[in-house]
């Protein structure tokens, strides 16, 4: 047996002692002897151990990049065996991102240098003492047979004595490790690995020591102190996270400078991609589908391979495979009720979210949900971010909050949407004003299969961010006292959002067709619709649509929809100067209003019909009814200060008529009050309309330098909005400001641009304005009352290659002879001085 095991017949051995067994036990009814036994078990110790080296060394998936990794940590290798220096290199990442694959994939290659000893901490037995250990005590064991430095009864023996609770290997212990027998166990240990070492390099490696408890911690502590100059290597893999007992560990290892650390990041774009292709081998993909991929894994090679091997199985994309669910199953077992609970509501929300608010979702004490975010977080299962005043929760990785959503059961997720829309929507008047909050609690209903509340959110969230921009003076808190400058300004995102809704409303018309509540959906929709097609210059569309409103609300006795239907309308003549059918439309308002015996909608309408009579230049008839309106919202100082910006409105016009009138500082003093009125206010756009005005008047007066002040505020109020009303205006009285100043560019700039402002809304004195600028212009150029440069003078010459008369001309066409009465009188002293020269 002996020749045999020397000359790696390790089967021989075996078939042998079987032999010897057999026959000494039918001849004799003995055991062979305590010798022959000994070499028996010293082979099957090297054969056990050499399967499970193999196996623990195979590695399914290729293993691509991380070049730096593998140079660092054979490295560490070469140091520890080369110079004998004991210490320990962590190496440190997220699930999946490849820790277990880069260990064995150097491993394989110290085989033949080092003997490998390893040992899996899991979370279910973190409470356990010193479980980690009787893995790498059973593997201990298995090599000290095999090199003869003890016999098994010997070894057996010792860990009786050192080692109580791992007697025999396979009895529960039945008592505690006693601290006392700590420094035995680190004596004898220390001892296995030096006459091991002696033999040849040894490398321990653990896996997942996060979970080491805290026992084996400084077991491993006091064995590692006890070793020096020594060819032993200790490797670790520990998670993102660090418990309290581990973070000592390490550091006592730093301070001896006897730690070093890898951390090991996803894969970036370019490496994925390389790795989806490594994988595929002949198969070819797209940019695109490898973009998916990427996204969908993060970068995270194993979720990268799961991805890829399905592929190459023909099978349908599954960003949750089976392999994918039991390492997330793994990362998630062992959970408290509170911390799954959390989990199961954030897996349901699309966006990160406020801890206050997950605590009122949850109905949980604030103190308590940051304990478990915090617990969470702790191990990278959650992450927090700073948001303004907020703190923001959400998953650490997608694929987490996949899986965590997943695992609901169809009846729990939209029960638990169904919660977090009730709460978010009770929180509306607490929380900061937003429409992305809205569409949260669309999606929330939607997904809950409360489909009229979904419907109405959308229409909310849609109202929102639609940001009408022509209707100046918002009434005093319409919908949740939203006024909200947004992105969604994007033509082609607006137009989506609209051909889903209506999608929506054809897919539940069949079924809710006599729902009251759903054709007030219906005809708030059509609202919309209306007033956007209306805003983006599709005037027959929009006035189609309102018209719809406007008949819907009748035949269904809806006198709020009515009513906006008739103001709509009378926007869209303000819009382009139609007097007749705004004068038709005033009328049929102020009547419905009168009829509704609606306070609110009689007072703006007698603003609106003043504004008609302003328009066609009765300026008797337009103060009284403009008096008329800022009375009655005066009635009681509640109402002053709830109707603030009506009121605004109202004497913003009363100034406007102080103008025409040529009394400019009357119409300050009305202009001050205005904004005064509005400070503090959510109007932002409508005190810009008070500034221009207020710009104006002192334009007229000749002090410039407050005129440009005030215009200069209107401007920047309005930077954020797209196509502000009265843009114009503001800009041509700018221009004019610093061509008076010998600064011709924004004149250059306003000209160069001439066909944006004349087309945008239509709008006859909009056109007239910048035709007013031309000649003026025009004029300057031909009385040579300029001090241009030859580049600006041939600039402005191309810009005006007409004659004076047909800016002229046009300019007094389209102003309008009431309200830009200045402007036309400056056009014909201009005109007659052209004659006259």
């Amino acid at each position: 047996m002996r020749l045999y095991q020397e000359s790696n017949r390790s089967s021989k051995v075996i078939e042998t002692y079987y032999q010897l067994s057999n026959l000494f036990d039918k001849e004799l009814g003995i055991q062979p002897s305590p010798k022959s036994q000994q070499i028996y078990q010293e082979v099957v110790a090297k054969d056990r151990n050499d399967r499970k080296l193999k196996q623990f060394l195979h590695n399914r998936t290729h293993f691509l990049g991380r070049i730096d990794e593998i140079k660092q940590l054979e490295t560490y290798f070469a140091n520890c065996l080369a110079y004998r220096q004991v210490g320990a290199l962590v190496l440190i990442g997220d699930t999946g991102v490849g820790k277990r694959t880069l260990a064995r994939q150097v491993l394989a290659n110290q085989t033949q240098k080092c003997h490998i000893i390893t040992a899996n901490c899991f979370r279910e037995e973190a409470m356990d003492s010193l479980l980690p250990w009787r893995s790498i005590l059973d593997e201990l064991g298995a090599l000290v047979i095999e090199h003869r430095l003890l016999t098994t009864e010997d070894w057996k023996a010792a860990l009786r004595q050192c080692f109580p609770r791992l007697t025999a290997f396979h009895q529960k212990p039945n008592h505690p490790f006693v601290k006392d027998q700590m420094s035995l166990l680190v004596s004898f240990i220390v001892d296995i690995f030096q006459h091991l070492a002696d033999i040849k390099g040894l490398v321990i490696l653990i896996e997942d020591c996060h979970w080491m408890d805290e026992d084996s911690l400084t077991l491993l502590q006091r064995v590692m102190n006890q070793l020096t100059h020594y060819p032993i290597a200790f490797v670790l893999t520990k998670h993102l996270g660090t418990t309290p007992q581990l973070a000592v560990f390490l550091n006592g290892l730093q301070n001896q400078e006897r730690l070093e650390t890898i951390h090991l990041e996803p894969f970036s774009q370019e490496e994925s991609f390389a790795f989806i292709q490594t994988q595929l081998g002949q198969r070819t993909i797209s940019q695109e589908e490898k973009g998916h991929l990427y996204q969908a894994s993060q970068g995270i090679p194993f979720f990268l391979s799961e991805y890829t091997q399905a592929l190459l199985r023909n099978e349908k994309f599954e960003p949750l495979t089976p392999a994918i669910k039991a390492k997330l199953g793994l990362k998630l077992a062992n959970l408290s009720s509170r911390d799954d609970e959390l989990l199961n509501y954030l897996s349901c929300c699309r966006e990160a979210v406020a801890l206050n608010t997950l605590a009122q979702i949850m109905q949980l004490p604030l103190e308590e949900v940051i304990d478990i975010v915090d617990g969470l977080s702790h191990f990278y299962i959650l992450v927090e971010k700073s948001q303004g005043d907020e703190v923001m929760v959400s998953f650490h990785q997608r694929i987490i909050q996949l899986y965590s959503y997943d695992r609901l059961s169809l009846a729990k997720r939209r029960l638990l949407h169904g919660q977090i829309a009730k709460r978010l929507e009770e929180l509306l008047p607490l929380l900061t004003n937003s429409p992305q909050l809205l569409e949260e609690i669309a999606y929330h209903y939607q997904r809950s299969r409360q489909v009229i509340k979904a419907l109405e959110y959308r229409l909310n969230y849609l109202d929102a961010t639609l940001q009408f921009q022509h209707e100046l003076f918002p009434i005093y808190s319409k919908r949740l006292g939203l006024v909200e400058k947004t992105e969604c300004e994007n033509h082609l995102l607006l137009e989506k959002q609209f051909k889903t809704i209506r999608k929506s409303i054809q897919d539940l018309e069949a079924n809710y067709e006599n729902s009251r509540d759903f054709q007030q959906l219906m005809i708030r929709f059509s609202y919309l619709e209306g007033r956007y097609d209306i805003r983006s210059g599709r005037y027959q569309d929009g006035i189609k649509h309102i018209q719809k409103v406007i008949s819907l609300a009748r035949e269904l006795n809806l006198t709020s929809f009515l009513l906006e239907g008739y103001r709509q309308l009378i926007h869209y003549c303000i819009q382009v100067e139609n007097k007749p059918e705004m004068h038709y439309y005033t009328e049929l308002s102020l009547d419905a209003a009168v009829e509704a015996n609606n306070f609110e909608a009689i007072t703006i309408n007698l603003r609106l019909k003043g504004l008609y009579h302003l328009i066609d230049g009765d300026l008797e008839e337009a103060e009284r009814l403009i008096h008329q309106s800022i009375q009655f919202f005066r009635v009681r100082p509640a109402l002053q200060n709830k109707y603030a910006i009506q009121i605004a409105a109202a004497l913003d016009y009363l100034a406007e008529m102080e103008q025409m009138k040529g009394r400019f500082q009357e119409a300050i003093l009305l202009q001050k009050e205005a904004i005064s009125l509005t400070a503090n206010k959510p109007a932002e756009l409508s005190v810009s309309v008070f500034y221009i005005g207020l710009g104006i008047s002192y334009y007229y007066l000749g002090d410039t330098k407050k005129s440009e002040r005030f215009l200069k505020l209107a401007k920047e109020a309005l930077k954020n909005h797209v196509h502000p009303w009265k843009e114009t205006q503001l800009e041509m009285y700018l221009g004019l400001i610093d061509w008076g100043n010998g600064r011709y560019q924004a004149i250059i700039d306003l000209l160069t641009h001439q066909e944006s402002f004349i087309n945008r809304y239509s709008n006859p004195r909009d056109k007239g304005m910048v035709f007013y600028v031309m000649a003026k212009v025009k004029s300057h150029l031909i009385l040579e009352n300029h001090f241009l440069t030859k580049e600006e003078l041939s600039s402005l010459s191309q810009l005006l290659d007409k004659r004076f008369d047909y800016y002229y001309e046009r300019a007094k066409t389209y102003l309008n002879p009431y309200r830009d009465k200045l402007l036309i009188k400056e056009l014909d002293r201009l005109a007659q001085k052209l004659l006259s020269s």
